[in-house]
């Protein structure tokens, strides 16, 4: 699962690595949670970027109420059920970050790791998006689910997942318009894990809210002995 992301990256820095609109008002954010605002480049609008809800709740849902199920996709169920309709709708979307944070469970304790990239400091998760409207008021919510693989090596001691990152190569076939499913599907796999690294943080990232404030600071993404 990858239910926790960072876009810590000021707005001229997303801007630069992706020549795109900025369509709708962003703020960096160190703890992107679901029902958070994440930011997307849609398949069928590649020269904008949108900021929908993190968690897809799907056309058919009775209410916006999601839980974990439509913050992920898997890899090995795109071509399943809701998924598939969703993929063969062409609704594929680059989901922009910066890092993730996955937990290692040591006696007990959830800390806290940051996975970031080695040469690249803004980087895109293999996304899927859908539009909900509100059956009365017509009202739009959109919202986008990261799409999950097997872990790499460095990945496998925290979890049995890991999101799907893309090269820039990558990026532009998952928003192209004329590549088969199957296709896309194989773009799913582990990033290499030798352009990865990864650190320890805070535990303070554990929580998405203190004293009912949410829990969005900088030094959320300092290394732990930092912090």
């Amino acid at each position: 699962m990858c239910a926790r992301f960072t876009l810590s990256k000021a707005e001229k820095d997303i801007l630069a690595a992706y020549a795109a609109e900025m369509i709708d008002p962003f703020n960096a954010d160190t703890n992107i949670a679901p029902t958070d605002g994440g930011l997307v480049i849609r398949a069928d609008k590649t020269n904008e970027i949108h900021n929908y809800h993190f968690g897809l709740v799907p056309w058919h849902a009775a209410d916006t109420k999601t839980d974990y199920k439509g913050v992920n996709a898997r890899n090995d169920n795109l071509l399943k059920g809701q998924w598939k309709t969703i993929m063969e709708k062409g609704k594929r979307c680059l989901v922009i970050a910066d890092g993730f944070y996955e937990w290692e469970n040591v006696d007990g304790e959830k800390l806290p790791w940051r996975f970031t990239l080695d040469e690249r400091e803004i980087f895109a998760f293999a996304g899927l998006y859908d539009t909900w409207v509100h059956p009365t008021t017509k009202e739009a919510y959109r919202s986008f689910a990261i799409i999950t693989t097997e872990p790499n090596s460095l990945l496998e001691k925290y979890h049995n997942r890991m999101p799907v990152i893309l090269s820039k190569e990558e990026e532009q076939l998952w928003i192209a318009k004329d590549l088969p499913l199957k296709e896309l599907v194989e773009l799913c796999d582990p990033f290499p894990v030798e352009q990865m690294k990864a650190y320890r943080v805070s535990k303070a990232v554990n929580s998405t809210r203190v004293k009912g404030a949410l829990n969005k600071g900088p030094e959320l993404i300092l290394p732990a002995n930092s912090a």
